[in-house]
């Protein structure tokens, strides 16, 4: 099993390495590296980490018109297409499905929602989606600060990524996802109830 894993991985990298960008490349090994430390501190399984981190952006380099063709395609909701932004979150799971054969659903899950988040997120789809945005290359202001807290405290992590995701999405004018609503709520509930018991 182990060697299967090391293949597809082996498999998965040089795939990553011809289609993506090498900014985005280095972006899904930062990805890997900080998702891999928070399962090390949760007791999340590492490999799946791993393997969810890698695969994360498999889509995010398509162009426009790849998108869409591939959003009809695959019978995608309407809502992605025209949307890459989101898009590339379910087209990745189409991808590693279909070209990789991948039917682990907790490692397929985590890629798909590590866009836009979702209510009651796994512990390994939560660690997917806040490694994706305090990876060791990402250098906004919060960034260092909300590394620091995600080693402390995910949830609370989580909940000022998808809080910060929606203001900036707000003030950009943009549609918010319904799923990422309803990770901010249920994470934000989650967190008051814990603070109450």
């Amino acid at each position: 099993m182990k060697e299967t894993n090391c293949i597809e991985l082996n498999e998965l990298d040089e795939y990553l390495k011809k289609n993506l960008k090498p900014s985005r490349y280095r972006h899904s090994m930062g990805v890997v590296k900080m998702a891999v430390s928070l399962a090390e501190i949760y007791g999340a399984n590492r490999e799946k980490a791993r393997r969810a981190a890698m695969a994360h952006d498999i889509a995010k380099c398509l162009t426009l018109e790849e998108s869409n063709r591939l959003v009809r395609y695959y019978g995608l909701p309407f809502k992605y297409l025209g949307n890459p932004a989101i898009a590339h979150s379910k087209l990745g799971v189409q991808i590693l499905q279909s070209e990789f054969h991948w039917r682990d659903e907790e490692v397929l899950s985590a890629v798909s929602y590590h866009t836009t988040g979702k209510a009651a997120m796994t512990l390994l789809e939560e660690i997917i989606y806040v490694s994706d945005a305090i990876e060791e290359g990402r250098d906004y202001e919060d960034a260092p600060r909300l590394r620091r807290l995600a080693a402390e405290n995910l949830d609370e992590a989580c909940r000022e990524v998808l809080e910060f995701s929606i203001d900036s999405l707000k003030s950009q004018g943009r549609k918010i996802d319904s799923d990422t609503i309803e990770a901010y709520t249920y994470i934000k509930n989650k967190i008051q109830d814990s603070k109450e018991n």
